[in-house]
């Protein structure tokens, strides 16, 4: 029977809000426990006039004990070619009590003084080797627009996901690029320990010095490399056909065979184009990087602004034309990595042409190396957005995997940290993740550990053979 007292009526609406509620509390529940961990809870929050000292800044022992910190760590960091954000994030988070949101996008300020105060030395600088800079803009042209893809995507995740997902992925890609690069580096001490062995006793018996080519006078040039000692050896071996003379040799013709075809070539108009690929190289500004350059750092800028609503308030997702903006750094920056790769190629085939063979350490293009490197650059890329580092923990391994020279791999992945770091720096500020004035004070920070950093190898590596 129904009731329809009005004391009974009133008891079953009671119990059916007790249950309702309780449910809803239940389906919620997920949901609840989601936004405790994740960027959510700190979405609404903007940092951006976030004071750096007073009542509501920082406390001044905690600043204190992590700028002295941060100026080591990053001083370490530089030295290694790369920008110390896997321990910032966690020194911030931990040491400033921040969240972790506002921990990652000061690493990424931090890195980029780093990488300011990086390039204010490596631009100087010249190859150990070569006569050109010792940043190879052709690998970092090439890789930066395929970073800053990354850039776009790791920001974006870096808001969706979890803290406790972030805070896994950054200690498992800490974990793994330290194993891979301590082994390898472990395979190539041992390697040339052996090999400086064995060029010690090559050089030390009173026969190998009858055996160098004629007209190498002793005043000629400086004593050879071990890469040249092995090539000598082996043209040796072969007989030695007359045609290892120094023209020969700077063409490098000593190892694409004894064709005579080959000999009978236009040598003049090979060294004609040979003078002027490497003058073009030894320049230390080299006009058309920065060309790209500009561009690529102008257009991210100018995104970042867009759809951080600092031109237009009322540009939020909900606008028709918001989405076409978001995805196009993915048509530009695709763009320039696919020009870039095609003059990479071009550019190597004409230094074949004019004879000059690649310098040890110098990456080969082709088409299957720039279609490896592309997912590395977005990773890269990626990386930095989500977790705060600066890229290089990501390309430093990279690059050593691929022998690329020590001096070389850390200045180029110093100047491509510099624009990766930009751009992830403008995008946390535009949409209000992070303190101008704690941006300020630790971009001061990295700068001087990046000055402090570049001198630390600089009397180790000569001492290697780096």
């Amino acid at each position: 029977r129904r009731v329809t007292s009005s004391k009974g009526s009133s008891r079953g609406r009671g119990l059916f809000e007790k249950r309702r509620k309780g449910s809803m509390a239940l389906a919620l529940l997920p949901q609840a426990a989601f936004a405790a961990c994740s960027n959510y809870s700190d979405s609404g929050v903007d940092h951006f006039n976030d004071p750096l000292f007073g009542d509501d800044g920082l406390s001044p022992a905690s600043l204190g004990v992590v700028t002295v910190l941060c100026w080591i760590i990053t001083s370490l960091a530089v030295s290694a070619g790369i920008g110390g954000g896997g321990l910032l994030v966690p020194l911030y988070f931990i040491g400033l009590d921040v969240p972790q949101t506002l921990a990652v996008a000061l690493s990424k300020g931090t890195i980029f003084g780093v990488a300011c105060g990086n390039f204010a030395f490596l631009w100087s600088q010249r190859h150990p080797h070569v006569d050109r800079p010792l940043i190879d803009y052709k690998t970092a042209v090439f890789m930066q627009g395929g970073e800053l893809m990354g850039v776009v995507l790791g920001v974006l995740f870096n808001l969706l996901l979890p803290q406790v997902v972030i805070i896994m992925l950054s200690a498992l890609v800490l974990g793994f690029n330290a194993y891979k690069t301590i082994k390898k580096g472990i395979a190539k001490r041992a390697a040339e320990t052996k090999a400086f062995a064995a060029e010690t006793k090559a050089f030390a018996a009173p026969e190998k010095k009858a055996a160098r080519p004629a007209g190498a006078g002793e005043g000629d040039a400086p004593p050879p490399t071990l890469r040249q000692a092995v090539a000598l050896e082996a043209e040796g071996k072969e007989g030695g056909d007359g045609s290892t003379g120094d023209g020969a040799s700077e063409a490098g013709t000593s190892n694409v065979g004894s064709s005579a075809n080959l000999v009978a070539l236009d040598v003049r108009g090979n060294e004609a184009l040979k003078k002027k690929i490497l003058a073009a190289q030894a320049r230390r500004f080299q006009p058309w990087a920065w060309a790209l350059l500009g561009p690529m750092v102008t257009f991210f800028v100018v995104y970042s602004l867009l759809l951080g609503e600092i031109f237009d308030p009322d540009f939020t997702n909900c606008v028709v034309g918001y989405w076409p903006a978001y995805v196009s750094p993915f048509f530009f920056y695709g763009a320039t990595t696919l020009y870039m790769a095609r003059r990479n190629i071009a550019e190597g085939a004409r230094m074949l042409e004019a004879g000059i063979e690649p310098v040890a350490g110098d990456i080969v293009w082709s088409r299957k190396s720039a279609g490896m490197l592309v997912p590395a650059a977005v990773g890269a890329g990626a990386a930095a957005g989500l977790l705060g580092i600066g890229g290089g923990m990501i390309l430093g391994p990279i690059f050593v995997a691929l022998d690329f020279q020590p001096q070389v791999g850390t200045a180029t992945t110093g100047f491509m940290i510099l624009f990766t770091a930009m751009g992830g720096t403008v995008k946390y500020l535009t949409i209000g993740k992070l303190s101008w004035q704690m941006f300020l004070w630790f971009a001061a920070v990295g700068a001087v550990g990046g000055q402090t950093g570049q001198r630390l190898p600089r009397g180790g590596l000569p001492k290697t053979g780096g």
